[in-house]
């Protein structure tokens, strides 16, 4: 059904978002009725993108750990309501009534009252079980069960639950589980098996808005993979997204119980933070078991959107039509706005709707997450006390700055000299300090989940011995500063 789209405003649309590859699908009562790519999934090599075509799936990925979690409930490995310490003794949170308390449920519902902590993973230095023990060290900054706020590093901890509970990894589950019997056999859950492919997406980013592009190395997500770690192409997703519709059934064969399945797809927590508003749009958003519910247009949807390095994706499912769509583009955001005007007007074409232009409503459509002072075009956070106070020095020689220092939460750190210069080696990054009052420095494009933050960097000494004994960063805005110690 080439009307669902009007290509020549989509091209269009893709150069004004300076989007380079698009991949879309649409699958309706079983049948693939639309499918195509546009776009380059490569520039310097001008390679086409298409319906096969590899990327992120980012947080999308979310849903396939929530799948597998519910077929564990079904075997009767998991409860969705009991205690992660009954089955996990020696689990524990930094607040003792939600270490001893949260569930699974509360997991999934991301109302464990944990920060972000996005600065914590990917970690390719350690396992998933050193990842989970950290989560004691991690400050909470809401009550337990007060509120749901969105958090990564929680659903990659429920990945590891499920390791726990069933002897397998995380990726043996997923491949076992979901990707085998559903045939989606071009779906990758390393970015190394991405690239072994022939045919993948090239991720790009694009430092402020109408700039040039630039290839965005994809992160290998290693502890963080439960959230965010899944490769797939349109062609597959659709397969995923036909599950769902069925409810758990695919070509036959019942792989989720149905009671689960309605847990999955139930919006249970408010997460009404709408990025834009427009009538036809409900500002109502429920979140369930990695899935979004909301209406368009009266229509109710269900969905999860993703952004990771290079790349954007948005799954979504009309199921009173028994109708789904996949969407993914190889760009850095912000993309997620051009991709709900794709959503939006192959909804008003499928379903013969008044139609709407939503290339041209997105387009100047002014948001600060996506423009503005603190953010710029989505992608740049500063944390810093501005401004400094001028004509301040710090307390030692530059030299005695260097050194290893470690956190029980986040890990180890290196600072390092070169010609009377400090710099951070964290991590994949390698980014210079610069200093800013006293002992104080600045530490600018320090990567965490899909933002480049600019954060305070204070190192502090012994008051007897005056030596520099450790350091402190502020990588979280809702929590205290974190604390490395000097080895």
């Amino acid at each position: 059904m080439n009307t669902l789209l009007n290509e020549d405003q989509l091209k269009k649309d893709m150069k004004f978002w300076n989007i380079p590859g698009l991949s879309v699908g649409v699958i309706r009562d079983g049948e693939i009725i639309f499918q195509n790519g546009y776009g380059l999934r490569n520039i310097a090599s001008d390679l086409p993108m298409t319906h096969d075509t590899l990327g992120g799936i980012a947080s999308c990925s979310k849903s396939f750990t929530s799948a597998v979690i519910a077929s564990l409930v079904d075997e009767g490995k998991l409860g969705f309501d009991t205690p992660v310490m009954e089955y996990i003794p020696g689990f524990r949170l930094m607040d003792p009534v939600a270490g001893s308390e949260v569930t699974v449920r509360d997991m999934l519902y991301h109302r464990t009252g944990l920060a972000n902590h996005d600065a914590m993973w990917p970690d390719p230095s350690i396992t998933r079980d050193e990842f989970m023990h950290r989560f004691r060290y991690l400050q909470p900054d809401r009550p337990f069960r007060s509120s749901a706020q969105y958090n990564n590093t929680v659903y990659s901890l429920i990945g590891h639950i499920a390791e726990c509970v069933s002897g397998q990894s995380w990726e043996s589950l997923v491949t076992d589980r979901i990707l085998k019997p559903l045939g989606m056999s071009r779906t990758c859950l390393t970015v190394a098996d991405m690239r072994h492919d022939s045919d993948w997406a090239t991720g790009y980013l694009e430092h402020k808005r109408h700039g040039s592009l630039e290839e965005m190395p994809a992160w290998e997500m290693n502890v963080g993979s439960p959230a965010a770690g899944v490769n797939s192409c349109v062609s597959d997703m659709l397969k995923w997204l036909q599950f769902h519709l069925n409810n758990g059934i695919y070509n036959g064969t019942r792989l989720i119980s149905e009671k689960s399945m309605r847990e999955l797809h139930h919006g249970a927590v408010d997460m009404s933070t709408p990025i834009w508003e427009f009538p036809e749009v409900s500002s109502a958003k429920d979140y369930g078991m990695a899935w979004v519910n909301t209406t368009y247009r009266g229509i109710h949807l269900i969905y999860h959107c993703g952004e990771i390095e290079g790349y954007s994706s948005v799954e979504l499912m009309l199921p009173d039509y028994n109708t789904g769509m996949f969407m993914i583009a190889n760009k850095h955001k912000p993309v997620i706005p051009f991709l709900f005007a794709v959503v939006y007007t192959i909804i008003d074409n499928l379903m013969g709707l008044p139609e709407i232009n939503w290339f041209e409503r997105m387009d100047e459509y002014d948001h600060p997450r996506y423009k503005g002072d603190l953010v710029y075009d989505g992608l740049e956070i500063n944390l810093m006390p501005e401004p400094g106070i001028k004509g301040t020095s710090i307390s030692h020689p530059i030299s005695e700055y260097s050194g290893e220092y470690t956190s029980k939460s986040y890990g180890a750190l290196k600072i390092s000299e070169n010609v009377g210069h400090l710099f951070l080696d964290y991590k994949e990054w390698h980014l210079p300090v610069e200093h800013f009052h006293y002992d104080t420095f600045k530490v600018k494009g320090l990567k965490e989940d899909t933002y480049f933050y600019t954060i305070p960097l204070t190192f502090t000494y012994d008051e007897i011995s005056g030596h520099i004994d450790g350091l402190t960063m502020k990588l979280d805005k809702d929590v205290d500063p974190v604390k490395f110690f000097r080895i």
